[in-house]
């Protein structure tokens, strides 16, 4: 709602001042009273068209932007006559010279706006696809982590005791004390036997 607001705003405003005004000046009982139908015919008229087919030219198409003219003149119309048969043509008027606004707008600027926002769409994807590619590669990078983790937690050398270590490299059934005895007393034998030869 105050996106439509933000946008009807300026225009509003310029339709709303335009319809006011300008048949205070022009009012029949005034020294302009005789150029009435200038402001009627030709002032509001073109106000009509002009600040529609410029709306139509930024925003695109919106039939709800045409009856601002028409409701406009409503309040113009409490001090131009009231509610009289040329008056009642005239909001009509006003209501079909808003929607020739817009399409007229849309034929002379419709290609350019829609280029714009063709453009506009394009560079969005590009962003979002971007992001995207952004937001996987580090999804990847953080499974990657979380299985290297995993990985080191349950083959972890480090945590494991000197003792156990050493263990693991002397842990063998074979006996080099009792080995290393038996050479040494066959040795001693071997020199007993040879001295008593001789």
């Amino acid at each position: 709602m105050n996106g439509l607001i933000k946008k009807y705003l300026p225009y509003a405003l310029v339709i709303f001042a335009v319809f006011l005004l300008v048949p205070l000046i022009f009012l029949k009982d005034g020294p302009l009273g005789k150029f009435w139908p200038v402001a009627f015919y030709f002032i509001l008229l073109t106000t009509a068209v002009i600040t529609s087919a410029i709306y139509c030219a930024k925003h695109g198409i919106d039939f709800l932007f045409t009856l601002m003219a028409p409701i406009a003149f409503l309040f113009a119309m409490i001090y131009c006559g009231g509610f009289t048969p040329t008056n009642l043509i005239l909001l009509f008027v006003y209501l079909v010279a808003g929607i020739f606004g817009q399409f007229l707008g849309d034929l002379a600027f419709g290609d350019e706006r829609r280029k714009k926002e063709k453009q506009e769409q394009q560079e969005q994807e590009k962003l979002m696809l971007r992001a995207k590619r952004r937001d996987e590669r580090e999804r990847q990078r953080m499974e990657r982590e979380s299985e290297e983790e995993t990985f080191a937690e349950r083959y972890d050398y480090d945590d494991e005791p000197e003792e156990k270590a050493a263990s693991s490299i002397d842990d063998d059934d074979f006996d080099y004390d009792k080995y290393m005895a038996d050479i040494d007393r066959m040795l001693e034998d071997d020199s007993n036997y040879n001295s008593s030869s001789f």
